[in-house]
Parts: structure tokens; sequence; C-alpha cells
């Protein structure tokens, strides 16, 4: 087995400066894949708990290295990005205020009461929330995995990893435009010159982000709205304690709310969301061992 997980290591080390090298080839390289050096050395540390991480964690970094791949391609996407259907749909499906959507509704409560007490606490909260994103769910994994909860730890790994692939696959079939940029630009298609926010949502929290992000058209399905509602399905069905399944829903409810109120989602992108948890929950149930020795613990 140690032999085996050995030679594992080593290709997934090899494959990670593989595409370091890719990424720097297209300029693509930045400050964000800082963290590529430190998990090709973890793959070969002398000590066991790096190689420990990279065999445990290996579905995440296989994700996060497959949607950071998007950058490669993610302009020649822009070609096709769907733009008018969203939109109809949502006005269709899924009406606000005087047949308005609901993601414009909330931006021009915003413009109109910007500076105003309830307006500038509601977005901080919002804007708080959705940052959370990035670092709510990897945090919560670490904990688990460094107090032990293996089986808790795998079904959430493996819930999640049905998820990313599901979501990867439409992410590049179906590239998708956010409300914003509808609000902003009509139904003009996107093109490498321009595809960024502009206006009064330019310095907010969720476009300092887009301006990173691997695929910045990527809105359907929206793994903002599908991360917390999975972790609340998954710490249900584990048995946790009510607490924590109320603290996970509740976060749930913030964050889809966040989402439309930002202008960052339509609903109908957090309901697709939702829907793809629901193949996901099989691989909580049933969590694939790991390469490593000792893989029956609770």
């Amino acid at each position: 087995m140690r032999d085996r997980n050995s030679r594992y290591l080593k290709f997934g080390a090899a494959a990670i400066v593989a595409y370091a090298g890719v990424t720097w080839g297209a300029g693509k390289l930045d400050w964000q894949h800082i963290g590529l050096p430190v998990l090709a050395w973890a793959c070969v540390a002398p000590q066991r708990g790096p190689r420990r991480f990279m065999l445990e964690w290996w579905p995440m970094v296989l994700f996060w290295l497959g949607y950071d791949s998007m950058r490669l391609f993610s302009e020649s996407l822009l070609i096709r990005a769907a733009v008018e259907a969203p939109y109809r749909w949502e006005r269709t499906l899924l009406p606000g205020p005087g047949g308005e959507i609901w993601p414009f509704f909330f931006t021009r409560w915003r413009e109109a009461n910007a500076g105003g007490f309830g307006a500038t606490v509601a977005s901080a909260v919002c804007n708080l929330a959705y940052f959370s994103h990035i670092c709510a769910v990897p945090f919560l994994l670490m904990a688990l995995w460094l107090w032990r909860r293996k089986l808790l730890f795998r079904r959430l790994v493996w819930s999640f990893s049905v998820l990313h692939i599901a979501g990867l696959l439409i992410y590049f079939a179906y590239p998708a435009a956010p409300p914003w940029w509808v609000y902003e630009n009509g139904m003009a298609r996107p093109t490498a010159e321009h595809h960024l926010p502009a206006g009064s949502s330019s310095g907010s929290v969720p476009t300092r982000l887009f301006r990173f992000s691997a695929n910045k058209f990527a809105a359907i399905p929206s793994l903002h709205g599908a991360y917390p509602l999975l972790l609340t399905i998954v710490l249900a069905a584990h048995g946790s304690r009510r607490r924590w399944v109320a603290l996970s829903a509740g976060y749930a409810a913030v964050m889809w709310f966040a989402c439309v109120f930002l202008n960052q989602h339509y609903i109908i992108d957090l309901l697709i969301g939702a829907v793809l948890t629901v193949p996901a929950i099989p691989a909580a149930r049933r969590p694939l061992n790991h390469l490593v020795d000792g893989t029956d613990g609770k």
C-alpha cells in the first residue's frame, strides 16, 4: 500500500509541476498560484503529515486545479456565453415587484439608498457571506481532518466532488452571464476586452473576487448556493447535532439572499445548483475509501 501511495504521490507532484509550467507558458501564472509549489512539495515531503494530506484531499485539490485551468481558455467561451436566455427564464418564472427581476430590484434599492444605514448594513453582511464561499467549507474540512472526523470528512469531500464534476461540465458546456452583466450591458455579448463589472458594482467585494476568477461567466450553476445547501444535507444525514445543522441551514439562507441581493446570481442559478446536490447525496451515504491505510475511522 505504501509503495503504491508513493507512486501516486510522485505522479501527483509531476502533474502539479507540469500544470504550473503550462500556466506559466500561457502567461496566466499569478499570485493565486503560490500554493502550487506547496502542493508539489507535500506530495514528496519526508514528513508523513503532508503526504497524508495529499492522499486524503486529492479530490478537492483536483477540483481546484480543474477550475483554475479554465483560465487558460475561458476567453474562448465568451463568444457563446448565454446572456438573454437566463434573464428571460428569470423574468418569466420568478418575477419581482412590478415585473422586475429580484436581482435588479435589490440593486436599484441599494443604489437609491446608498449611504443609508440599512443599505450599508445589508450590503456589509451580504458581502461577508458572499466572500465566505472561498474559505468556509475549506476551513470546515480542515477542522474535521485535523480532528480526525474521518467519516464526516469523507462524506463531505466525495459529495462535493460529485457536485464539482457536474459544475465543471456545465460551466464548459453552457457558459452563462450573471445578472450584473445584463444590468450594466443589456443583451450585449461579453468580449475579452469588455467582460468586467463597471459602474456602482465595480468596487464591491464580489467584483474584486471576480477579477481573479478563472471563469468569469460561470453563473450556472451557482456553487455559492449549492455548497451550503449540500453541507446542510450531509450534516443532517450524518446525524450531526441539530444546532450545527440549523447553523448550516441559516448560512445557506443568508448566502442565497446575498447572491441575489448583490446581483451576482439569478434565483434560477441557485435552483439549478440545488438540483445538482441530489446526485451528490449518494456519495455522502457511501463515501469512497481513500488511498491511505486506516480508513475505517469514524
